[in-house]
Parts: structure tokens; C-alpha cells; sequence
């Protein structure tokens, strides 16, 4: 009889998990109390909450901050219960609010937060950063000349944060509620799925092992890589055929379900989530090789207390290093005595989140990074630490690299990559959806059009392919087969706010101005600051009523 358990304690509402033979981790408790009680006040226990509770957010007490490129003031406030954003322009002509659902973030650095638009997750533009305990726009943001309120949150993106998420299939970014059952690292995401070590454990059968992961006795790849399915960043993502947010399982290599690529010359510079790259460049992991890891440094189960973190630290290091190896000045020797980290692995801000501070796990021997000579030119992207990549992976690398850029290598290098993959590999949705891509953004269209049909017949829960064609059928004036491939689009991710204000478009050139204006009205349901769908809404008002 396999037993069923209810994920409570970090959950956000208990539910049964037994199909996925997962426990939940408040289960652990049973046996491991100290260790669950101690890893709740972790970081990774908190990454991410429901906001139903005014009282444990005081920073939003009526806090505002202005965005000078755009002309917008935003405020943050609680008001009936809800945590809201609110927005409008300094001349008083444009004005909005919405509701934040959830936090995401421990707040130790910061706080991001989620809208939710029936069920779809969007980062919503405004920040909470620890650092001046201050607002500001969320990181990506300040390049948009408005509230952008379109960025969706895709399941792999929120899984670093929460856990058992129940996801909408055939859609992008919609979730059941509620979207995740654990707001935090869930203990099966380091230790693997405990359903049936917890029917052991209860019946007393220890014959036949623990049947839990316990990831410092695994090889060195699958040991690094439970901590790398988070913080190891890389320049771009590469899922393998077949692969999503859900392949890697503790216990296996994160290479078997996804390669990241780097430049081949790495930069100074950090960012939120390269902890792994950044220790590859340290003098430490390249002379220690597989016996350094994140591991030999944290308890990922607890967090030193503030007072007690420079002992804690420097207990780690003197494991390989005697306190006379630093060659500082006698008073720099004197602190680092205490404090080896406050020299050799100090603060700095990370590239991609301008407000946040993150700790140097490149363990410079001085302030200063050192730096790793390159075989391959700079611009060449390779596969972190060695790991196998195949030319279909290299070319949706330097595809994915190339989005949004009119021409350069990357671009030149994806095509040629890509016509091979698509030739060898017919039915790789992934890699027909980006050569269609470039073909269209060449003028192309029937190349574009016959693989993007392809992979609309491979894969119907896409998005990209059925907004590109749309866009080549409406060219074509075939607004008919337009407007039902958009539609297919915004039925998988609602906050395509072009797709939509095109969408208007194609049902004005089919005479049925009704669709057109309804449409625009939910453009601007969802984000009253879209100043296309409100000029074009004001166009058709003011036609309709000389």
C-alpha cells in the first residue's frame, strides 16, 4: 500500500501529491526536525509567497518612486486587503493599478512580484530592494518608455523559486490555483522524491535502503548539478529534444536535459544567478577540481547568523588554508584572521539587477578579478564546464543569442547551423521555430511559412510559431487565418499586447469593428498604459462618434 501525504507547513494549501510519488516536505519533519525547523529560516525555504497578508509588508506603506524616461510615477500600497501597484503619467493623462498576487524572492536581496490576469503570471515593474530598504523598476525594465506589464513567468523561470507548480498545459504562463503548492526549495528538490522513502521510514523497513538522494555521496556532475539547475546562469539555455523545465530529477546530470553556453572569454562582471560560473573562475576550483563544491562551503539546511558568519566562513576555508598563507599587510592579516570572505570574496553589483549586491564567488587572491585565457575567440559560446553539445544545441545557442539584434556573428552563425539541424532533425520544433524566425524577419515568407507550419503541426502548445505566421498571413491579406492564429497565441499567453493591438487590426480589414474595439478594451484591461491600443481605441471612438 503506497500511503498518501499532504504538503502543509511551506505550502500555500495543502493538496495530495501522491501521483507524483512526492511527499511534500513538511513530512520530513517527522524525522528530521531540527534540520526542517532550521531550514525554513533559510532563503531557499522562502523564495516565493501568496500576498493575503498586509501585515508582514511594511515597506508597503504608500512607498513611490519615478521612472524619468518614461514620464511615470509608480506607488506601492495596501489597500482592501490587496497589495497594489499603481501608475500614472506625470501629466495625469494615463493612470493605472493592479493587484500583485504573489512575492517572489526571499527578500534578502530583494523582492519581485507576480500579477496575475485569470490565472496568466506576469512580473509586475516595480521592485523591492533590501539595499536602502528602497523601490525601484525590476531589473530589464528601465529600457521600456512605459509600464510594461507583459513579461510572463514561465514555468522554468518559477520553479527556481517555488515548488510543485500546477501548470495549465498548452499555454505559456498559466497556472491552476494556486501555482505552486511549496513557496520555497521543496527538500525533493535536492534529495529527489520522497514518497517512498517515507513509506520505509513509517513501516520501519530499512532493509531495502533509504530510497532519498543524499547529494554529497553522488559522482562530482550530478552532485553540482542539483545546485546548478539555479545558480548557474550561463549567457543562454539550450533545452535538449524533448526536454522542459520538469527532465532534470536530483540524482542526474543537468547536461542530460540542457546545456548552458558562455562566452568563451567570461566577464567581470556577476549576475544574480552565476554562483557556479563565477567559483569555476576562482584559483580555488581550478587547483581543487571535483572536491570543491558549493557544498564544501554551505549547509544548504542552514544560514550562519549575521554575528557569526565570518567564523563560520573562515572555518571553511582553513579546511584547506592556513591563516599564514595571506600575505597582506599585518593589519589586513589581522582581519582576515576573522574575516577571510570580507576580503577575498567582497561585494559587488551584479550586472542584471542594478540594486543588488551579491557575494564574489570568484574568490579573488585580491580585490580584482583574475581571469582565464581563451583557445576560442571571445564571442564564441561553449558549453559550461565541458559539458557535451551537440550542433542543433549550438545553433539554437547563437539563435537564442541573436533575438532582437538586426544582424552580427551570432545571427550569421545561427542561420548556417540551423538550415543543417533542420535538414538532419525534420521535426526539432524548436529549431524549425527559430530559422522560421529569421527567414520572416528577412523577408523570406514562404521559407518561413513552411516551417512554421510544421512546427504548429508538431507542437500546438507553442506560441511563437502561430504569432509569426500570423504575421505572414496578414501581410498577405488572409486576415481570416490571422486572427485564428492570433487568437491561438493569446489563448497561451494573454499578455501579447502587439499580438493583440494587431489582432484589432486584422478584424477591422475583415469589417467587424465590434472584435476590433472588444479587443482593444481587453488590450487595455490588462495594461491601461498601452498607448497604441488607446490611440487606436480613440480613433475608432471618435469615427463611430463625429
Amino acid at each position: 500500500m503506497r500511503l498518501c501525504f499532504l504538503a502543509v507547513g511551506l505550502t500555500l494549501a495543502g493538496a495530495s501529491l501522491c501521483g507524483a510519488q512526492t511527499s511534500g516536505s513538511s513530512i520530513c519533519a517527522t524525522c528530521h526536525r531540527s534540520i526542517y525547523d532550521s531550514y525554513l529560516a533559510t532563503p531557499m525555504a522562502r523564495s516565493a509567497r501568496k500576498l493575503d497578508n498586509p501585515a508582514i509588508q511594511e515597506q508597503f506603506d504608500r512607498a513611490s518612486f519615478d521612472h524619468a524616461r518614461s514620464g511615470f510615477q509608480y506607488r506601492v500600497s495596501v489597500r482592501s486587503q490587496q497589495y497594489l501597484l499603481e501608475f500614472h503619467k506625470a501629466d495625469g493623462s494615463v493612470s493605472g493599478e493592479k493587484v500583485l498576487a504573489y512575492a517572489v524572492g526571499s527578500g534578502t536581496r530583494a523582492f519581485s512580484y507576480l500579477i496575475s490576469e485569470g490565472g496568466f503570471l506576469f512580473e509586475a515593474p516595480a521592485a523591492y530592494y533590501a539595499i536602502g530598504k528602497s523601490w525601484g523598476l525590476a531589473p530589464g525594465y528601465e529600457q521600456y518608455a512605459y509600464p510594461f506589464l507583459g513579461r510572463p513567468i514561465a514555468p522554468g523561470c518559477l520553479s527556481c523559486h517555488a515548488s510543485f507548480l500546477q501548470v495549465e498545459p498548452l499555454t505559456l504562463n498559466r497556472y491552476r490555483d494556486p501555482p505552486f503548492l511549496e513557496g520555497g526549495v521543496a527538500c525533493e528538490r535536492c534529495h529527489g522524491k520522497g514518497g517512498k522513502h517515507v513509506e520505509k521510514m513509517l513501516a520501519g523497513d530499512l532493509a531495502g535502503g533509504t530510497e532519498i538522494l543524499n547529494p554529497r555521496k553522488l559522482p562530482a556532475a550530478n552532485r553540482d548539478s542539483i545546485c546548478a539547475q539555479c545558480h548557474l546562469n550561463g549567457d543562454v539555455r539550450v533545452m535538449r529534444p524533448g526536454a522542459d523545465w520538469r527532465s532534470f530529477e536530483p540524482g542526474g546530470r543537468l547536461s542530460d536535459s540542457q546545456t548552458v553556453f558562455v562566452r568563451a572569454q567570461k566577464s567581470d562582471a556577476m549576475t544574480v544567478t552565476g554562483h557556479v560560473e563565477n567559483l569555476a573562475l576562482s584559483a580555488c576550483k581550478r587547483k581543487s577540481g571535483d572536491r570543491l563544491w558549493c557544498g564544501s562551503c554551505h549547509d544548504p539546511h542552514m544560514v550562519p547568523a549575521p554575528a557569526e558568519a565570518s567564523a563560520w566562513f573562515r572555518s571553511r576555508c582553513t579546511t584547506c588554508h592556513s591563516t599564514s598563507a595571506c600575505t597582506e599587510t599585518q593589519s589586513a592579516r589581522a582581519k582576515a584572521k576573522d574575516d577571510c570572505i570580507g576580503c577575498h570574496m567582497p561585494k559587488s553589483r551584479a550586472k542584471d539587477a542594478e540594486h543588488v549586491v551579491l557575494t564574489d564567488h570568484s574568490i579573488p587572491r585580491r580585490r580584482g578579478r583574475e581571469t582565464i585565457s581563451a583557445t576560442a575567440s571571445t564571442a564564441d559560446l561553449v558549453p559550461f564546464g565541458g559539458s557535451p553539445a551537440t550542433s542543433r544545441d549550438l545553433a539554437l545557442a547563437y539563435a537564442i543569442a541573436a533575438i532582437g539584434k538586426s544582424g552580427g556573428s551570432d545571427r550569421e552563425r545561427a542561420v548556417g547551423l540551423l538550415e543543417k539541424t533542420t535538414r538532419e532533425f525534420p521535426e526539432d520544433t524548436e529549431a524549425l521555430m527559430s530559422l522560421a524566425e529569421i527567414y520572416r524577419n528577412d523577408g523570406k515568407y514562404d521559407m518561413a511559412r513552411a516551417l512554421y507550419e510544421r512546427a504548429i503541426a508538431l507542437d500546438p502548445g507553442q506560441v511563437t510559431a502561430s504569432v509569426g505566421l500570423g504575421g505572414i498571413r496578414f501581410e498577405r491579406g488572409e486576415f481570416t487565418e490571422a486572427i485564428r492564429l492570433w487568437k491561438d497565441a493569446l489563448a497561451k499567453n494573454v499578455g501579447l499586447e502587439l499580438v493583440r493591438l494587431n489582432l484589432s487590426v486584422a478584424l477591422l480589414k475583415t469589417g467587424d469593428r465590434a472584435a476590433a474595439e472588444s479587443t482593444l478594451k481587453e488590450a487595455l484591461a490588462i495594461n491601461p498604459a498601452f498607448a497604441p491600443a488607446r490611440e487606436l481605441l480613440a480613433q475608432l471612438s471618435g469615427a463611430r462618434h463625429p
